[in-house]
């Protein structure tokens, strides 16, 4: 490359890259049609995981139908072992849920999961619940579980994704499984979203 040009290959990688962050989020890597990231710790310590992805061959009309079934999503992601409705209010549903992670104990905590029409297409958002029910034995509460999955249509055709999460497992975790989490594991749930989508088209 001569001083003073840029390859065009090089101008798109900063575009990119520069797009899809939100606000004091840094790109850590682009994988199948997604961008991931990380944002700034929270007042708790927090580190949220932020996906942007353009998935051509799927429709938001696939995604609404497919994600608003709540207790199919231990069929979309390998780390929710079970999804089980306990109650609805109004829009929103109460489920206890168990997730599961290599290395450390299954994680079990009620959740309020919530889907909202918005421009475009469909959200599904989720937050830890202060419920109370008996812990199964063995199992860890979560500190946190706060997230959101939104399908729209794209402008260049299909369906974009963005999915954020904010979760702290509780009890004692090993620094390296924290940072697989936030590396392979996102990369694992965007993969497994993809993938459900394709099969339910």
């Amino acid at each position: 490359m001569r001083c003073g040009t840029i390859s065009p290959m090089l101008i798109y990688t900063l575009l990119s890259t520069a797009l899809a962050a939100p606000p004091g989020f840094h790109v850590s890597e682009t994988y199948e049609g997604c961008e991931l990231s990380l944002g700034p710790a929270d007042a708790s310590g927090v580190i949220p995981m932020h996906a942007e992805c353009h998935w051509p061959e799927l429709s938001p009309a696939t995604f609404k139908a497919a994600m608003s079934r709540f207790e199919d999503h231990a069929k979309v992601w390998s780390s929710v072992q079970s999804s089980t409705a306990v109650r609805t209010e109004g829009a929103r549903t109460l489920a206890r849920q168990v997730h599961l992670s290599k290395g450390i104990s299954n994680r079990e905590v009620m959740m309020w999961l919530e889907g909202v029409d918005v421009d475009g297409g469909w959200r599904f958002q989720w937050t830890k619940a202060a419920e109370p029910f008996t812990l199964t034995d063995g199992y860890v509460l979560p500190s946190k579980d706060d997230g959101f999955c939104q399908g729209t249509a794209h402008p260049d055709g299909g369906l974009s994704v963005v999915y954020q999460l904010s979760y702290d497992p509780g009890g004692s975790v090993p620094g390296f499984l924290v940072r697989w989490f936030q590396t392979s594991g996102l990369e694992a749930i965007v993969h497994e979203l993809r993938v459900y989508l394709a099969a339910q088209g």
